[in-house]
C-alpha cells in the first residue's frame, strides 16, 4: 500500500527537488499537481509523468485518489492551504516556514488535529544521515551535555540561476518578514533545536534588513538560549560565497562537527572528538552512502501516514520554529533580547 500524493504548488523547489525525489520513495506515489500557473503544472507533470493536473486547489483537495499533499505555495498561503487540506481529510507536509506568524501555525496544528490527519513540516535536514547519527550520539551521551552550538547556512550564486526565484520571494508580507532568515535560517534553527533537544527560550539578533528601504535581510545572525542552558548561534546569508555550511556542537565531554551538511545536495561528513584520558582525545570520522534527504523525508512521512507512527518535524516543531523566527525579527527591530514563552 502506498500514500498517493498531490503537489500544491509547482515552483522551483518542487521541480528541482521534490518531484524527482519521489522516484526513490517506496511508500508514496506522486499522482497529481496543482499550480495557480497552469503552464508550470503542465511542465512539471510532463517532466515527471504525473497523471493528474488540477484546475483549482479545490479540485485537488476533493480528489478521492489523493491521500496527502505537499504544500509549497508562498509562505503566507501555507496556513489557508493547510487548513483547507485538513478539512478535506488530506495529510499535509508543508514547506518551511510553516507559517508567517505563530497564530497561523497554531491554527494549522489545531485543524489537522481536529481532522485526524498528519501534519509535518519539510525540514529536510532532519533526514540527513549525519544529523541522524549526531542525534543518536548526543542521546547516548557520547559528548555529554550540550553547552554551545553553531550552525550556518549560506547560498550564493555567481551567475543567475537557470530557474529564477518566484517574484513573491521579494515580498516581505508573503515571505513572513525575513529573507535569508526564512529561506535558510529556519532550517538552521530547526536542526539546532532538534539536535540539542530543548526549546529556545530567549533570542537576540542582528540582520542587514528589516528597514523601510530594505525590508528583507540577506544576512542574519541570532544568538539563542535554550531551556537546557545551552547557547547557540545561527547564521544565514545570501551575501558571500564559499560559506561553510556546518553544524558544530560542543558538549562538556566532546565535540561533534557536521561538515557541509547544512545544504540541499547530498554532501557532508561527521566528525566526533571525545576525551579518552585526562589529557588526550580521539577523533572518529564518518562518511555515508549515497542518499537523498528529500526522498528520506517523503518516505518517512508516507510511512507515518500509513501506520500512524510519529513524524519528526511535526506541527508542534513547526510552530516552535515560527515562534523563534518571530522573536528574531522582533529582537532585530527593537535591539533587545526577546523571550519566548513556554509551550
Amino acid at each position: 500500500m502506498t500514500i498517493r500524493w498531490a503537489l500544491i504548488g509547482a515552483g522551483r523547489h518542487p521541480l528541482l527537488r521534490i518531484a524527482p525525489a519521489f522516484r526513490h520513495v517506496s511508500s508514496g506515489e506522486l499522482v497529481g499537481v496543482w499550480s495557480n500557473t497552469r503552464d508550470k503544472a503542465q511542465s512539471l507533470a510532463q517532466a515527471y509523468a504525473i497523471p493528474r493536473i488540477y484546475d483549482s486547489i479545490a479540485d485537488a483537495l476533493a480528489d478521492p485518489a489523493i491521500d496527502a499533499v505537499f504544500i509549497s505555495t508562498p509562505n503566507s498561503l501555507h496556513a489557508s492551504h493547510t487548513i483547507a487540506a485538513a478539512q478535506a481529510g488530506k495529510h499535509v507536509l508543508v514547506e518551511k516556514p510553516m507559517a508567517t506568524n505563530a497564530a497561523d501555525a497554531r491554527a494549522m496544528v489545531d485543524a489537522c488535529a481536529t481532522a485526524g490527519v498528519k501534519l509535518g513540516v519539510a525540514f529536510h535536514l532532519r533526514h540527513h544521515p549525519a544529523h541522524i547519527a549526531a542525534r543518536q550520539l548526543i542521546a547516548d551521551g557520547v559528548i555529554g551535555s550540550i553547552v554551545h552550538a553553531t550552525g550556518q547556512y549560506g547560498l550564493f550564486s555567481f551567475t543567475p540561476p537557470a530557474i529564477p526565484n518566484s517574484p513573491w520571494k521579494a515580498d516581505p508580507a508573503m515571505m513572513g518578514g525575513g529573507g535569508s532568515l526564512m529561506g535558510m535560517g529556519v532550517h538552521v534553527l530547526d536542526i539546532l533545536t532538534h539536535l540539542i533537544g530543548a526549546r529556545v527560550v530567549e533570542v537576540t539578533a542582528l540582520t542587514d534588513g528589516q528597514t523601510d528601504a530594505k525590508p528583507l535581510d540577506m544576512l542574519a545572525v541570532a544568538l539563542l538560549r535554550f531551556a537546557s542552558g545551552a547557547i547557540a548561534t545561527m547564521t544565514s546569508s545570501a551575501r558571500f560565497p564559499y560559506s561553510r555550511n556546518d553544524l558544530v556542537l560542543y558538549g562538556n565531554q566532546g565535540r561533534i562537527v557536521c561538515a557541509e551538511t547544512v545544504n540541499m545536495p547530498p554532501t557532508g561528513t561527521l566528525e566526533v572528538t571525545t576525551q579518552y584520558a585526562t589529557d588526550g582525545s580521539a577523533t572518529q570520522s564518518y562518511t555515508f552512502p549515497a542518499w537523498d534527504s528529500f526522498a528520506n523525508e517523503l518516505e518517512a512521512f508516507s510511512r507515518a501516514a500509513l501506520d500512524g507512527s510519529p513524524f519528526h518535524a511535526d506541527g508542534w516543531d513547526g510552530l516552535h520554529s515560527v515562534e523563534i523566527s518571530d522573536a528574531i525579527l522582533a529582537a532585530q527591530r527593537s535591539g533587545r533580547t526577546v523571550t519566548i514563552p513556554p509551550a
